[in-house]
């Protein structure tokens, strides 16, 4: 004992230091005195899905037209320059065939034939700093805007010269001042390759461009009749000649990629708009489901469609597992009355000194109680199948006089049980043989009175009301059929004792029932009994599914017999008439 004292002294010792050093170490995070400031968590940023769809599609207008025009650029100069070199090939091809027969004979010296070469080319190149057109009979100008007057030319804008097999230049159209006649362009690549049998072109840089641009020549090889190179032609053609239509294209396209993005952003704005819209719209559905509204439905929204059936689907399944736990609830609280009476009756009967009588009011008890049961359940699992958020209803068109009079046939052994008068039946004030089959009345009386409904349904909401009207009539049960050109209503009169305000206004609640003294003819006395609750709440529920209103108030009718006045209790059917 005494080491088990000890031991549990050091245990706690040790627990109390092991606690100081914790409570130190704590201490010297966290001094005394100062209050922990919890920092913070960043908000995050909060954008609305309508600018976030479009600044997506604003940034990937940008990106994308960066790099489309880059690219597009940068192959638009390449692709023009092989223009050009393919447009000085086809030329100097031309101008070689032409220059065959004056180089052989010597007359590409000759000053008047070279006079008249001149006044086909410029002699000089357009130079665009100081807009002045130099040469010999140039009539190409350029205007401010960098637009060439193409349709005003009155010669070109190439530049030729010709030189021997030895690359000496015969002929130049440039003018006099630099005019390159008597020089070796042997070593020049046009000449120099052409020379060799290759293909002759080059690219020198254009001193007059202000675009640091260049002048491409291509060369071909003059030749005479039996194939000897006699010469070769050189054809020129400055690059600047067509940088004016590039820029004029790549201004349009400018313009016209920013009139596209204007409206890519405008349309994009609309679907965000449309977009967020629908979601607010689905948002909205969600948060009032508990008030069990009508699910939206988009015409261009697949997606958002099939969001809000999912999100439906899901509210069924958890209004049906809140159904299965309520009424697993509701039934096992309302069997517990009846099973207690039950086996307490059951006990007295045990009992061998109890007298007959006795016996017999307590078996009449359980039996009265197990009826009592068995409705319970019945009307439970009806109200159950009819609440469920799945429920559908059968319809047929089918007309309410058969359906009444087959009710009230039906009724009349517990009318005659009750010493009950019989039931009348009246359609828009006119009294109706209940008795008669239903191909004895009228076609006319049966279409007025046809309506779109479930047989089964309609039938158990009608017996429902029709039962308890008996269950409670003094003397007389009536039934009232009124219609109009749109709806049909059914009053069920009894006029048995009426009821509390606050009865008429919770008569339709769930397991609400008043207890009803009736007087047993068996036994000479009085007997209280108490209905489930439940007959009402189906019949409300019931002939909502069809569309129609169900009421339930006092009344003073004339009766039928005498010229006095009797009142009662009336419940109101009024249901829509079938749709031709």
């Amino acid at each position: 004992m005494l080491n088990s004292k000890h031991h549990h002294n050091d245990n706690t010792k040790a627990n109390s230091n092991a606690d100081m050093s914790q409570n130190n170490w704590y201490t010297k995070l966290h001094p005394m005195g100062t209050a922990q400031q919890q920092a913070q968590p960043k908000q995050p940023l909060n954008l609305s899905i309508f600018f976030r769809i479009w600044l997506a599609v604003a940034l990937i207008l940008i990106v994308s037209g960066v790099v489309v025009f880059t690219q597009l650029f940068e192959h638009v100069k390449p692709t023009a320059q092989q223009v050009i070199e393919d447009t000085l090939l086809d030329t100097s091809k031309m101008m070689a065939a032409n220059l065959q027969a004056p180089v052989q004979s010597g007359q590409i010296l000759d000053s008047a034939y070279q006079q008249q070469l001149d006044s086909a080319f410029i002699v000089k190149p357009v130079s665009l700093k100081d807009q002045n057109v130099r040469g010999k009979t140039a009539k190409t100008t350029y205007n401010l805007d960098n637009e060439p007057e193409y349709k005003q030319k009155t010669a070109s804008s190439f530049r030729l010269y010709v030189t021997n097999s030895q690359g000496i230049v015969l002929y130049d159209s440039l003018p006099t001042s630099d005019n390159a006649e008597g020089a070796d362009y042997s070593r020049w690549n046009d000449v120099y390759l052409t020379i060799r049998g290759q293909y002759g072109a080059r690219s020198t840089p254009d001193t007059n461009s202000i675009r640091d641009s260049s002048i491409m020549y291509v060369a071909q090889p003059i030749k005479d009749a039996s194939g000897r190179l006699i010469g070769v032609v050189s054809v020129g053609k400055p690059v600047d000649s067509v940088l004016p239509y590039l820029d004029n294209t790549r201004q349009r396209m400018l313009i016209t990629t920013l009139l596209i993005s204007m409206v890519s952003l405008i349309l994009a704005g609309l679907v965000a708009w449309w977009l967020q819209q629908s979601i607010s719209l689905v948002t909205r559905y969600t948060s009032s489901l508990a008030e069990d509204t009508q699910k939206p439905y988009f015409y261009l929204g697949h997606e958002l469609n099939s969001l809000t059936d999912t999100i439906e689907t899901m509210k069924h399944r958890l209004e049906n597992r809140a159904y299965v736990s309520d009424y697993v609830h509701t039934l096992t609280h309302e069997l517990k009355s009846p099973l207690t009476a039950i086996r307490a009756s059951g006990e007295l009967l045990e009992d061998d000194n109890l007298e007959i009588e006795d016996r017999h009011m307590l078996s009449q008890a359980i039996g009265e109680q197990s009826i009592k049961m068995q409705q319970l359940i019945d009307r439970l699992l009806l109200l159950a199948k009819v609440e469920q958020p799945t429920f559908r209803l059968n319809r047929q068109n089918l007309s309410l006089i058969p359906v009444i009079t087959s009710l009230i046939k039906d009724s009349n052994v517990k009318i005659q049980q009750l010493n009950l008068a019989s039931i009348k039946l009246s359609i828009d004030n006119k009294l109706i043989n209940h008795f008669a089959p239903e191909q004895d009345y009228a076609p006319a009386l049966l279409a007025k009175t046809t309506i779109a409904a479930d047989s089964f349904w309609l039938v158990q909401a009608l017996q429902n009301v029709l039962d308890n009207a008996i269950y409670f009539a003094s003397n007389e049960v009536s039934i009232e059929v009124a219609t109009t050109h749109s709806s049909v209503t059914v009053d069920i009169f009894n006029d048995g004792q009426p009821l509390a305000d606050y009865a008429i206004a919770k008569a339709f609640d769930r397991y609400f029932s008043l207890s009803h003294q009736k007087q047993s003819p068996q036994t000479n006395g009085h007997n209280l009994k108490k209905g489930t609750g439940l007959g009402l709440t189906l019949v409300k529920q019931v002939i909502e599914h069809h569309g129609g209103t169900v009421t339930i108030s006092n009344v003073m009718r004339d009766c039928n017999d005498t010229s006095s006045q009797v009142s009662g209790v009336m419940v109101s059917i009024t249901l829509p008439l079938a749709s031709d």
